[in-house]
């Protein structure tokens, strides 16, 4: 039971947490980062901040942190059922489904994100193995889903654009790439740093710089995942009309509505985003073997 009076407070947090949540959460007075660099990770998907700190970023990384992206914004859910593979299988076997999700209706896609909704609708799910099976057989290369996300996340301008690139296939940050991606790393350097400490002691705040970060918490490398289920508390009590916060509040729908904790949802997909480096050989134009009979 949450003590007397607490409703009214969590409910004015997180008023005030909508209210700032492009505020920059600052932990040292020796920053050297511009505050309007930092500012841009409350504007882009992680998978364009991983390319701009990492160019050589894989193939499989993108996609991974496009889908966790995409089930936090409630777009997507991914979730664990127990299911006959056919109809005369005696044994029931647990399976990691993808199904959509509340926001999925309303939420206008990337292109580089609609390799993943344009194959699913309200009506439809799919085994998550399978379903990534699908991405992987239409997606040309790599390079051309880099290219998508730098068009697609309008940060061309921070890429270098000349003949070797072009000749090469290579993505380059350019000066001012790179003055981004210093600051970029400085600051989530520092979240790393702090924001389990942050969790522990000011979860208010917390969970102010998680919305700030939106999908960019999953680049974190130190933030046990776990911990995040202690942000509940402070985010049990919804505005009625919360509607108009769409973009502010799918963390704590995500927190609340998933079918598993945030922890096992990433450990799940990163096993099954392993095991397609490990049996799926893209070259050989072999074929993973569908398992599960949706009839």
């Amino acid at each position: 039971m949450l003590p007397s009076g607490s409703k009214r407070t969590i409910q004015e947090t997180l008023q005030k947490i909508l209210k700032n949540n492009s505020k920059i959460i600052k932990f040292s007075s020796k920053s050297k980062f511009e505050d309007s660099n930092v500012y841009r990770l409350s504007e882009l998907k992680p998978a364009g901040t991983k390319l701009i700190l990492e160019p050589k970023t894989e193939l499989i990384e993108l996609l991974k942190l496009t889908l966790f992206d995409l089930t936090l914004k409630q777009v997507l859910i991914i979730k664990k059922t127990l299911k006959k593979s056919h109809s005369r299988d005696p044994h029931l076997r647990e399976y990691i489904l993808v199904e959509t999700g509340k926001n999925f209706s309303k939420y206008t896609p990337n292109k580089f994100e609609q390799y993943f909704t344009k194959r699913i609708d309200e009506d439809s799910y799919f085994q998550l193995k399978t379903y990534l099976r699908e991405i992987f057989k239409e997606i040309p290369s790599e390079h051309k889903y880099k290219k998508e996300i730098i068009h697609n996340l309008k940060i061309n301008d921070l890429f270098k654009n000349n003949l070797i690139s072009s000749v090469f296939s290579w993505f380059k940050t350019n000066p001012k790439g790179n003055k981004l991606k210093k600051d970029i790393t400085e600051y989530l350097n520092e979240v790393d740093r702090n924001i389990e400490n942050l969790i522990e002691n000011e979860p208010d705040k917390a969970l102010e710089l998680i919305l700030f970060l939106q999908g960019n918490i999953f680049l974190l490398t130190k933030l046990k995942f776990e911990l995040l289920e202690k942000l509940k508390l402070i985010s049990t009590v919804r505005s009625s009309n919360d509607d108009k916060y769409y973009d502010d509040w799918f963390w704590i729908d995500f927190m609340h509505d998933s079918d598993l904790s945030i922890s096992d949802l990433i450990s799940e997909i990163s096993e099954v985003f392993d095991s397609i480096d490990d049996y799926f050989d893209f070259d050989s134009g072999e074929d993973w073997d569908a398992d599960f009979d949706f009839d």
